[in-house]
């Protein structure tokens, strides 16, 4: 990401590649909470789409919506908005998810994004997780689900965004 894009903006430009749109993002009643992940945004703007008998929407335009959703939040809450890059280079988290326990977050020492991949792969590999993800911090905050989310891991497809 340059430093003219914010996160979301670059989010958005996914969202549209996916075949998405701002009415995505804008139309949903469901606020973000600042607890809220990627994942829970996708849960719960898949239950507001059936509650309100919309018809099903494409996978990968629930979970760029909720990208942008979450990423709009973490800029909101550190005061930068559209123009400035609210992470860092060498910042990246990752999350491991544990069967039925909550996921853990660790700072992942390497600054180029395929270093990071190959960091985190021999941690998901030590610690036998089926699934994982790397996130940019954002918003100030530090726990898992948090962040601009980079890239994420299942054992059965691989890395994916």
């Amino acid at each position: 990401m340059s430093s003219i894009q914010s996160s979301s903006s670059q989010f958005m430009r996914y969202l549209e590649s996916v075949g998405g749109s701002e009415a995505d993002v804008t139309g949903p009643n469901y606020v973000v909470s600042d607890t809220d992940t990627v994942e829970s945004v996708v849960s719960r703007l898949r239950m507001e789409q059936y509650a309100n008998g919309g018809r099903r929407r494409d996978p990968a335009i629930l979970h760029a919506s909720a990208q942008v959703l979450i990423s709009r939040r973490d800029e909101r809450s550190t005061g930068h908005g559209h123009g400035h890059d609210v992470s860092r280079e060498g910042a990246y988290q990752l999350d491991i998810h544990h069967g039925g326990v909550e996921p853990t977050r660790e700072s992942i020492p390497r600054s180029d994004l395929n270093e990071a991949k190959a960091w985190a792969m021999s941690r998901l590999d030590a610690e036998g997780a089926d699934f994982g993800a790397i996130y940019f911090p954002s918003g100030g905050k530090g726990g898992p689900g948090t962040g601009a989310l980079t890239f994420r891991f299942d054992r059965a497809v691989g890395w994916y965004h």
